[in-house]
């Protein structure tokens, strides 16, 4: 848990360096609104959707990206077996799954769906994020922006990701 906690606080440290750096690369690599997102430890099952960037890793379980329709297709960088489901979804199942998913510089549109135990992630994302936790046990915790942590809803619930 300490592990994928100190990994979740890596990527997000590295995601506000990257957009504190980001004043050179030119507006076309950005996607304009994101909202920057947090999840971790949790149990049950997170959606993630639309454009951004957001670094998933979840200790034992799935996660499937799907590329969504507008757009180019997401670049897409996972650690271990990838299948592809379909020609629009790739899918990664087992233990300490982790991928990297982005809209790149079209701007794909993306869903990422993950399932399981110990799920963390973060990014910054335009779109929205869909949490539903285990009914028993540990639900996780999450936060959005730089609001406080919360607990992972016990019933499925959706939050809209953009500032704009």
């Amino acid at each position: 848990m300490r592990r994928i906690l100190v990994l979740v606080t890596v990527a997000g440290l590295a995601v506000g360096a990257a957009e504190a750096a980001s004043g050179a690369v030119p507006v076309a690599l950005r996607t304009p609104g994101v909202e920057f997102v947090e999840l971790s430890g949790g149990n049950g099952r997170a959606v993630i959707a639309r454009r951004g960037s957001l670094l998933v890793l979840v200790g034992q379980g799935r996660i499937r990206i799907v590329d969504l329709v507008g757009g180019g297709r997401p670049n897409l960088s996972c650690r271990g077996i990838v299948r592809r489901v379909s020609a629009t979804t790739v899918e990664s199942s087992g233990r300490n799954l982790r991928c990297r998913v982005w809209s790149g510089v079209n701007g794909g549109p993306w869903q990422a769906i993950m399932r399981g135990r110990r799920i963390s992630a973060s990014g910054s994302v335009k779109g929205s994020l869909t949490l539903d936790a285990v009914n028993t046990g540990v639900a996780g915790l999450y936060r959005i922006g730089v609001g406080q942590w919360r607990q992972w809803p016990r019933r499925a619930r959706t939050f809209e990701l953009d500032r704009a």
